[in-house]
C-alpha cells in the first residue's frame, strides 16, 4: 500500500473516533442521561452484527440476499454524523427530508479522498432510498438497535409506540414480530452462561 493512500485511509478512521463519543440525540431529546444513551459508533457496531445474523438468515432460508451489501450499509449508515453531528429520527421527521442532503454532503466530505468513496457514498444513498432488500434488512436491524437501546429506560416510553409504527418502511413481516417480542420481553439477552 502506498504511504499516500494509508494517509488517507488513517484520516477517516481518526476521523471516526469522534462518533464513539457523539451520543444518539434522539435519546437525550427523550431524556435519557448521557451514560444512558448509545454512542453513534456503538449503534453503528451492533447495527452491523445484527444486519449480518439477519441477512445470513435470510440467505441460507433461500432468499436472494447480499449479506456482504447489508453489512457494509449497516457500519455506513451513519458515518456523515461524524461530520454533521447527530440527529434525532423524529427531528428529521419534522424537517421533511432536508437533513438528507446534508447528511450526504458530510459523507463525501469524510470519504472524499478513499479509495473506494464511490462504493460508500452508493451504499449509504441506497440505505437511504429503502428501495432494495438489502436496504430494507439494514433499516429493520436499524431499527431493533434503537429499539434495544430504548426498552430499558424508563424516558423512553412514550417513544416505543414509535417502533410498531416503522413497518411500512421495511415492508419486512418478521420486523412486526420481532418488536413485538423485544416489547413484551419473549426475548431476553444469553445470560446461560452465569448459571453454570
Amino acid at each position: 500500500m502506498k504511504k499516500e493512500t494509508l494517509k488517507k485511509i488513517l484520516k477517516v478512521f481518526l476521523t471516526l473516533q469522534w462518533a464513539k463519543e457523539l451520543p444518539r440525540q434522539g435519546f437525550i431529546a427523550l431524556g435519557f442521561k448521557r451514560n444512558e444513551a448509545d454512542s453513534v459508533a456503538a449503534h453503528s457496531f451492533t447495527t452491523a452484527i445484527l444486519a449480518y445474523l439477519l441477512a445470513s438468515e435470510m440467505k441460507s432460508s433461500g432468499q436472494k440476499i447480499n449479506v456482504d451489501k447489508v453489512v457494509k450499509m449497516a457500519l455506513f449508515h451513519d458515518m456523515a454524523e461524524t461530520i454533521v453531528g447527530d440527529v434525532g429520527t423524529f427531528v428529521k421527521g419534522m424537517a421533511g427530508g432536508a437533513f438528507g442532503p446534508v447528511e450526504e454532503e458530510g459523507l463525501k466530505w469524510l470519504v472524499n479522498d478513499v479509495p473506494n468513496r464511490e462504493e460508500m457514498i452508493s451504499l449509504v444513498e441506497e440505505y437511504m432510498d429503502r428501495k432494495t432488500l438489502e436496504a430494507r434488512v439494514c433499516k429493520v436491524a436499524d431499527n431493533l438497535d434503537a429499539l434495544a437501546q430504548a426498552k430499558g429506560v424508563p424516558a423512553a416510553k412514550s417513544a416505543l409506540k414509535y417502533f410498531k409504527e416503522v413497518y411500512h418502511i421495511t415492508k419486512i413481516p418478521w420486523h412486526k414480530i420481532a418488536v413485538e417480542m423485544i416489547l413484551k420481553d419473549e426475548v431476553e439477552p444469553e445470560r446461560s452462561w452465569q448459571k453454570k
